[in-house]
């Protein structure tokens, strides 16, 4: 639980699914943590310090395939007006990767968590990448 409140404690908007009283799936915009952009910075040259992250995505097991996890990206997405926006997606998690994909995201670097050991991709929506990434 500390896990998640440390991840949703930079959150400022939370955007959420529901069927009937109950969420079936969720995610979130946030400021991402200094650490973290450093550490990206660190290992790939990308400064994304002006950048939003949108947070973790979770839909339930039952409600996957459905177009729940894309219609949370692009609601989040068209909340931000001007401001660009990435994704750490587990080079692991082949459901994440679809969803972007499918939603025109490219994967720009890879970086290696510090804290787990995983490989994650930066995703960045393929009309924010008209001037580039920021180095």
């Amino acid at each position: 639980m500390t896990f998640v409140r440390a991840n949703l404690e930079r959150a400022f908007l939370i955007g959420y699914v529901k069927d009937g009283d109950e969420i079936v799936g969720c995610s979130s915009l946030k400021h991402p943590r200094p650490e973290f952009l450093a550490t990206v910075r660190e290992q790939t040259g990308i400064d994304l310090a002006n950048y939003l992250e949108r947070g973790y995505t979770s839909v339930k097991p039952e409600y996957r395939k459905r177009g729940i996890g894309s219609t949370l990206l692009a609601g989040l997405t068209s909340r931000i007006g001007e401001r660009k926006l990435f994704s750490v997606i587990g080079e692991d998690n082949i459901g994440g990767r679809k969803i972007a994909l499918n939603n025109r995201t490219k994967r720009v670097a890879v970086y290696q968590s510090r804290k787990t050991g995983k490989k994650l991709g930066i995703w960045i929506p393929e009309w924010m990448l008209e001037d580039g990434v920021d180095r």
